[in-house]
């Protein structure tokens, strides 16, 4: 007998217990290795427990052997001994509260210990000032503020992990012979950084075969209906996944009419009735004439209204309709014109794989350079050690230039976590926000902006600090921080890990139309995540990014133009 645990399931459990440790003060560690297996498990495309039943645990990133030994327990008995163990004289409790964005784990103890019961009781206690014995008037404000971001919270998936589910399922469909095509569909094809359930479009003249075939989706939980030519089922991971089935004459009109935003559709739809037409996804119908037009291909639909064919990432009504009807839409960045990556980190930091590893996986993807970027721990890193080891890599490693690069915290005082004689060591300097996020807006704009006066620094890296499902951005005055930004010829991330894709898309197209020229990087803690790259593009595609836009689209010979420091 097993016992079924999901991947959402097993990456809180990991959570949890690197709470208790910290609560215990226990070995830091083993802290960061349950946060690094926490958010490696989430965010791995297979099932955790399918992994464990076919012996491949070892290929999950982030899981050594002790962790293995404990998901092997918990699956074969329903618990974990250890983790029962060492979470004694903790309140159950306590694990609810660490769901409220900027809850840790010891203010999490102190709300437990206060009696609050669960989120709901914490929201009342607070309003009416039951708690101001155990917090200060600030402390309960952020509270609050945490309670209403947790509320807002829904079940959406990140975008890289509904991506690559999506990928599986078109996989399997495409392998029916009688697929023609296959595509995503709603917010996922337009490339929001959460979606909802997940949408997929095929075409085939053997609705029936196919919806059959998509019954047989591997990870699949049940079948929650089936129609004629649709479809929906259940994964074990819980996320549901929709399926439409046209014949392929109508299939360009059911991709155009199922893509698009609300605000776009209503557009289109009115921009064709002022032209005499119908849209909808069994044909465009001439109004006065009754005659259908069916297509195959959805650019054929926005031709017959005088329209570009706009890429999916833009239609959202932000003057996509407008620039296609003028011809005047952007050449958008693709990700075959990425060359390099400015972001990653290796085991001297927060990573999980040595440089080489890294630098051979860059080399794979076809990339020019990759810039190693580990955190600036000022008392763990050797930092002359570390770039002697980058050095010895660009001699081993041939057809890759690994760059010598620093991730360096902009503390809550404005002052940089490194001195300049560090920072002066390496080639890039990114600078980011790793603590004090709830500063006031205009502290945090001075905040962001000191860091970036100073003449080392070159990139500000995932800007927001924002972390999907939860914890929302910083705030700070954005035009002006981008406008100093362009007049001191510094770069703004389009960070391309699923939790963050940050710079998000609205800030990304308020940056571009100041001048701001953008870093599309990966984040990578393992060499599997230097795989991430297209969900950056993505985010770059929705802010109407164009290569030009995009310093990471330049060689190796023209970035050092722009990155003066690199040998």
């Amino acid at each position: 007998m097993s016992y079924n645990f999901s991947n959402k399931e097993v990456a809180d459990l990991f959570r949890n217990i690197s709470a208790v440790y910290q609560i215990k003060n226990m070995n830091s560690f083993q802290i960061r290795a349950y946060d690094l297996a926490a958010d490696s498990v989430e965010h791995t495309n297979s099932e955790i427990k399918d992994l464990w039943e076919t012996a491949q645990l070892d290929d999950v990133p982030g899981l050594g052997k002790s962790l293995r030994g404990y998901l092997n327990e918990l699956f074969s008995t329903g618990k974990v001994k250890h983790f029962e163990q060492v979470s004694k004289g903790v309140p159950p409790n306590l694990f609810e509260f660490l769901k409220i964005p900027g809850v840790g784990p010891k203010t999490a103890l102190k709300i437990a210990e206060a009696k609050v019961e669960d989120i709901n009781d914490l929201e009342e206690k607070i309003k009416k000032d039951k708690l101001v014995k155990e917090f200060s008037g600030k402390s309960l404000a952020n509270l609050l503020r945490g309670v209403e971001e947790y509320k807002r919270k829904s079940d959406r998936i990140l975008l890289p992990v509904a991506g690559e589910i999506a990928k599986g399922v078109i996989e399997h469909l495409k392998k029916h012979s009688s697929v023609k095509e296959a595509h995503t569909l709603g917010s996922l094809r337009r490339r929001l950084a959460t979606v909802g359930d997940i949408d997929i479009s095929v075409a085939s003249n053997k609705p029936e075969e196919v919806v059959a075939h998509f019954a047989k989706t591997p990870g699949i939980s049940h079948v929650v209906e089936a129609g004629d030519k649709t479809s929906t089922i259940a994964l074990k991971n819980g996320i549901r996944v929709d399926l439409m089935v046209q014949p392929p004459e109508l299939y360009g009109n059911l991709l155009q009419h199922f893509t698009g935003g609300k605000n776009h559709n209503i557009k289109v739809r009115s921009l064709a009735l002022k032209k005499g037409y119908s849209v909808s996804d069994n044909g465009t119908k001439e109004v006065k004439t009754g005659e259908l037009h069916k297509f195959t291909k959805e650019e054929e639909v926005y031709h017959l209204l005088g329209m570009d064919y706009p890429a999916p990432e833009l239609r959202e009504d932000q003057g996509e309709i407008e620039a296609a009807l003028e011809h005047k839409l952007p050449k958008l960045v693709e990700l075959q014109d990425i060359k390099g990556d400015l972001h990653s980190h290796s085991t001297w930091s927060d990573g999980r794989e040595v440089i080489e590893i890294m630098a051979k996986k860059a080399k794979e993807l076809g990339r020019e350079y990759l810039v190693m970027s580990d955190h600036s721990y000022p008392n763990l890193l050797d930092f002359k050690k570390r770039i002697e080891e980058i050095e010895q890599v660009n001699s081993s490693v041939k057809g890759i230039r690994v760059i010598s690069g620093l991730e360096v915290n902009i503390n809550a005082d404005m002052t940089l976590q490194v001195p300049d004689s560090i920072l002066e060591m390496h080639e890039v300097i990114l600078v980011s926000i790793h603590s004090a996020f709830r500063q006031s807006k205009e502290e945090m704009t001075e905040r962001i902006i000191t860091a970036l006066e100073h003449p080392l620094v070159n990139i500000l890296c995932h800007p927001t600090a924002r972390m999907l499902l939860e914890r929302e951005g910083i705030e700070a005055e954005w035009e002006i921080i981008f406008k100093k930004a362009q007049e001191l010829g510094k770069i703004i991330e389009i960070n391309a890990f699923p939790n963050r894709l940050d710079l998000p898309d609205n800030l990304v197209r308020l940056a571009k139309d100041s001048g701001v020229k953008f870093s599309i990087d990966t984040d990578a803690h393992h060499s599997s995540h230097l795989n991430l790259m297209e969900y950056g593009v993505s985010v770059a595609r929705r802010g109407w990014c164009e290569k030009g836009d995009i310093i990471n689209t330049l060689s190796l010979p023209e970035i050092k133009r722009i990155l003066k420091r690199i040998k």
